[in-house]
């Protein structure tokens, strides 16, 4: 995705990527390279792991169109058919409600 089309995914609940297949960018390397003289690969500039890591945007990256599939009708499972339907699919696990996570004091500065 390019351009001003760009835009529109940030703006939704989830975002799946496809590591070396699938890119968001405004503008691709080649006007990248033109305009600063800096070489850039489509990865780097707006790849998979670039959105997982620097921007935020992508909240999952698998490494094949096949594996994003499971993964996406893993989280479809999840949801309700409608805002007025309790979600369907609840995991148990052992982890509490009341756990405390000191690590996280640290994610923002105070």
């Amino acid at each position: 995705c390019a351009g001003g089309a760009v835009y529109s995914p940030a703006l939704t609940d989830f975002i799946f990527m496809v590591r070396q297949t699938s890119y968001l960018f405004i503008t691709g390397p080649d006007v990248v390279q033109s305009v600063t003289n800096e070489t850039v690969t489509q990865e780097e500039l707006g790849g998979a792991n670039t959105h997982m890591v620097k921007s935020g945007v992508a909240h999952a990256a698998f490494d094949n169109d096949i594996d994003t599939l499971l993964r996406t009708r893993e989280l479809f499972n999840f949801l309700p058919l409608s805002n007025k339907e309790q979600g369907s699919v609840i995991r148990e696990n052992d982890d509490s409600p009341d756990r405390l996570v000191h690590s996280l004091d640290t994610v923002v500065p105070l």
